[in-house]
């Protein structure tokens, strides 16, 4: 998720979080959503980087129904940075809180190789029918390379009222980083939601 032509020093120490008992979003979005008639499958982003890390709030339409759009996301093709990460082992972790836990161990291949691992948890709220009613999805950098002090995000999947393939997405990324930070989680947000669109609707990423 940063692009690591390293030659910088660290500016601080690594930030570290404890994941929350119950998901929620990491805060209420700020942007609104795309404009125009039958849902445009686009996002709109804003993002801003400020002395404590940079922020990136997407959010958009994606023309499935929610169980679809959480099988989707799920996919490590759309959910591990394809642009930046040269290798990475994905571990599907058991439990009993979460509907999945995923562990993701990175390796960028740069001036200087770096590692880190980053975890994503996800749960799925129920209606009065029994059926899934919107999704909710945590990650974080949870050890690795030190020239990523913070990275953590949260995705949201929700119904369009009167829509049954019709969903609104929200992702939003903190990342306070030696380099770039902004840029590199515009550049990763707005990534993961093309990727989310394309395998959603049975079509290739692209080779970046």
């Amino acid at each position: 998720m940063i692009i690591l032509s390293i030659v910088a020093c660290l500016s601080s120490e690594p930030i570290s979080k404890e994941f929350p008992t119950i998901l929620d979003p990491l805060e209420d979005i700020r942007v609104g959503l795309p404009e125009g008639n039958g849902y445009p499958e686009e996002i709109v982003v804003l993002s801003e980087d400020t002395d404590e890390y940079a922020w990136v709030h997407a959010r958009g339409y994606l023309h499935v129904s929610v169980e679809e759009a959480w099988t989707a996301v799920r996919n490590d093709l759309v959910y591990v940075n394809q642009r930046t990460v040269d290798a990475y082992t994905v571990t599907e972790i058991e439990s009993e809180d979460y509907d999945y836990i995923f562990v993701v161990e990175n390796e960028v291949q740069d001036i200087v190789p770096v590692a880190f691992t980053n975890e994503w948890r996800h749960v799925g709220n129920f209606n009065e029918k029994s059926e899934i009613s919107d999704v909710v999805i945590r990650w974080q950098k949870i050890e690795g390379t030190e020239f990523i002090q913070l990275m953590e995000g949260s995705v949201e999947i929700l119904p369009v009222e009167g829509e049954d393939a019709v969903v609104e997405i929200r992702i939003i990324e903190h990342l306070k980083a030696t380099l770039d930070q902004e840029s590199n989680a515009v550049e990763f947000v707005t990534d993961m939601a093309d990727r989310w669109r394309l395998i959603s609707n049975g079509e290739p990423i692209p080779e970046y």
